[in-house]
């Protein structure tokens, strides 16, 4: 009997493993098909909860700092994939305000303007 629910065990942390390993490729995959690019900045912005779900949200902007693209991936499980997310497209990052993902949205555009400041010149 013990050695059943042994096996189960190991069995379902290997199969969320896999799965999380799984998820890793797709986000690393998303974020480099966003950062191809001639110019322009790329921001990440993660929000992560303790209970309920957590937020990635990519935004990436013109070298003025205007989002042309932002997708947004919340959720629990492992299963969660990247949505496209309209709604901060053609506004400046210095705009940008959402109750819903208020903390990833601050962190993904000070990352962003982090950036931009790291290129005036001195």
């Amino acid at each position: 009997m013990w050695g059943y629910l042994l096996a189960g065990f190991i069995g379902m942390w290997l199969l969320q493993i896999y799965l999380t390993m799984r998820q890793m490729k797709y986000y690393r995959k998303t974020v480099h098909q966003m950062s191809n690019r001639e110019s322009g900045y790329l921001g990440v912005g993660i929000e992560k909860k303790k209970l309920g779900s957590g937020t990635v949200l990519i935004l990436v902007t013109n070298t003025e700092g205007i989002v042309e693209e932002c997708k947004v991936m919340n959720g629990v499980t492992v299963f969660a994939k990247f949505k496209n997310c309209k709604r901060f497209i053609g506004q400046h990052i210095s705009m940008l305000q959402d109750d819903k993902w208020e903390n990833s949205l601050k962190m993904a555009t000070a990352k962003i303007t982090q950036q931009m400041d790291k290129e005036v010149p001195a």
